[in-house]
């Protein structure tokens, strides 16, 4: 016969765990809305012009290869803050180790990434940078969390 868990334990526990998503959801939020607005500026400062056939990888490969540099640089600068600025603000707001929080929204933001690497043809240095942008942008989320952790602990 299965021993169900006493009922005050649970009660303490579920606001911890429910605090712990919506910090999760909250900092994919953030993640995203980070990613869109400076990605969002870069392509008002570079429009692609009307009628490109975002369906056609050779269009797509002549169209990114003609963009300047700065253009390119715009996304892997937005995959760097919203690494940074969703699982900080995951780590500021839920209870679980910033670690947790990092490594959830981290691995999702990176298996878009490279979903998005692998969907639209990009140079080869831009997909190592925007993969290294999202660790990276992780990592120095993680040291921050951990150290506002430790500060509001103290």
């Amino acid at each position: 016969r299965a021993r169900r868990p006493h009922p005050e334990r649970t009660r303490r526990e579920e606001p911890v765990v429910l605090r712990d998503i919506g910090a999760i959801i909250a900092g994919l939020a953030v993640s995203i809305a980070v990613i869109m607005a400076v990605q969002m500026v870069g392509h008002t400062l570079w429009p692609a012009p009307d009628g490109l056939n975002w369906n056609d990888t050779e269009v797509i490969r002549t169209y990114t290869s003609q963009l300047p540099f700065l253009a390119l640089l715009f996304p892997i600068v937005s995959y760097f803050l919203g690494a940074l600025a969703g699982p900080y603000v995951a780590c500021r707001i839920g209870t679980a180790q910033p670690l947790l929080m990092v490594g959830v929204i981290g691995l999702v933001l990176l298996a878009f990434t490279v979903a998005n690497l692998i969907q639209l043809p990009h140079p080869v240095w831009f997909s190592v940078s925007a993969i290294a942008a999202v660790i990276i942008g992780g990592w120095l989320a993680w040291q921050l969390g951990a150290s506002a952790r430790r500060k509001a602990l103290s």
